[in-house]
């Protein structure tokens, strides 16, 4: 693989994206790149638009198919693409996965002067939170959260990302934000736990955090069979983490090349003391075990997609 011939492709630069490379773009990525025979240079670009959906459809389905161009977009696009979610132009069952560097539960909260520190006070009156769009976990959660216990949170979608929405917090213009993970609390405003400037409502994954085994899991607080799998579905992309991956047409032997760079990346002293040095989860996963979670998902019942499309207002 000759110089100047990687290229990661992010849908826009937030917290998680910055958490999947490890820390500065072009450093961490680079980082990467010493584990490839030739050592290319890696280019990270930004490729805005309907919440990662133009970059995975871009990779999947219009970038070179010779392993230059690496996707690293938003973890929703498999469950999205899987739900028929509107203008997906990918089959997440067909992809490349080159494997997760992290993967972290989605929490739910609000700003501590919001008036709103449970589940039961977001019942009872009208909760405005901010969101980025509808492909997004700022959207997914508080809507799938409302359809499954009644809460009554209202997502105010536009805002950039993160930052945004967190400074509406500060500024009283929304009342907190559905989505974040927990590494993202952690490394992006640890103050935040330290001063107690948010109440988590919820938390959203398979098994607690360790540090807020308090926090109800979304999966324990639904009753029937049906809604279990539901929260299963719509869980699967905190189970997925921050993936990278490569489109189907990637030849077999470029790919195992990729995938050797990569689990080599994840054992590397220096990235781990880069990522440490940030304050950033790594809980790696290899890319046959993202795909295994994938036929996982696939296998649930289509009238469950279809209940949680409906949900979510992915589908009519």
């Amino acid at each position: 693989m000759s110089r100047a011939a990687l290229a990661i492709l992010l849908p826009a630069l937030t917290a998680a994206m910055a958490l999947a490379l490890g820390g500065p773009r072009e450093a961490s990525a680079q980082e990467a790149a010493n584990h490839i025979p030739g050592t290319p240079t890696v280019v990270v670009q930004n490729m805005e638009g309907a919440g990662s959906m133009r970059a995975a459809n871009y990779v999947y389905s219009v970038a070179p198919k010779d392993g230059t161009v690496i996707a690293a977009v938003n973890q929703n696009m498999p469950m999205y693409q899987m739900l028929g979610g509107a203008g997906a132009q990918f089959n997440a069952a067909a992809i490349n996965w080159l494997g997760s560097m992290a993967y972290s539960n989605g929490t739910l909260y609000t700003w501590h002067q919001s008036g709103i520190a449970t589940l039961d006070d977001a019942r009872a009156r009208e909760v405005p939170l901010g969101g980025v769009g509808t492909t997004s976990d700022s959207y997914i959660y508080p809507t799938l959260v409302n359809g499954l216990l009644g809460t009554r949170f209202k997502v105010i979608n536009g805002y950039a990302g993160t930052k945004e929405i967190h400074l509406a917090m500060e500024r009283g213009e929304v009342m907190g934000r559905g989505g974040n993970t927990w590494a993202s609390v952690l490394s992006s405003d640890p103050d935040w736990i330290a001063s107690k400037k948010i109440n988590l409502l919820l938390q959203i994954g398979f098994k607690a955090e360790p540090e807020i085994s308090e926090v109800p899991l979304l999966i324990d607080l639904v009753k029937s069979e049906a809604e279990r799998q539901i929260v299963t579905v719509v869980t699967l992309p905190t189970a997925l983490g921050y993936t990278d991956w490569l489109a189907p047409e990637v030849p077999p032997g470029r790919m195992a090349l990729l995938r050797a760079a990569y689990d080599a990346t994840l054992h590397d002293k220096a990235f781990l003391a880069e990522a440490a040095q940030h304050a950033m989860m790594i809980r790696p996963q290899s890319g046959a075990e993202i795909a295994a979670l994938i036929r996982q998902a696939g296998a649930v019942p289509k009238p469950v997609l279809e209940r949680t499309a409906q949900l979510l207002g992915w589908q009519k």
